[in-house]
């Protein structure tokens, strides 16, 4: 039996920029402030699809600063239409990517000498 494949497809992901900054660890607050912004870029000519994550983290003490950049690269179908692409743009590829995310921010502050990050699961649908 031969093997389908999926209509959309991710290749691979990549961390750009990686900061961490640790002013006072003695000071590093409980609450964290997240920011995510994220972009799109479609090249249709090639199939391809791109996803970057801008991260922000800071505690409330401002003692903690994490700026993370992240790409995520996809594959698509060129039979795909406008109703499936962007079902898989907007909601699939962030879904697919954020993980990785999160899971390199865990590693990067328990590397660090402080108490690691866990960063919540996010609901990224409706974020620009």
């Amino acid at each position: 039996m031969a093997e389908e494949k999926a209509k959309f497809r991710f290749e691979r992901y990549q961390i750009t920029k990686s900061l961490i900054e640790i002013l006072n660890i003695s000071d590093i607050g409980k609450d964290i402030e997240i920011e995510i912004k994220k972009t799109n870029a479609e090249h249709n000519e090639e199939n391809k699809f791109k996803l970057m994550f801008d991260v922000n983290i800071k505690d409330v003490n401002k003692s903690l600063n994490i700026d993370i950049n992240a790409e995520g690269f996809f594959e698509f179908d060129k039979e795909l239409n406008d109703s499936e692409k962007s079902s898989f743009f907007n909601i699939n590829a962030p879904a697919i990517l954020f993980p990785y995310i999160r899971a390199y921010i865990t590693t990067l502050t328990s590397l660090s000498g402080i108490t690691p990050i866990i960063l919540p699961t996010i609901n990224l649908v409706n974020r620009k």
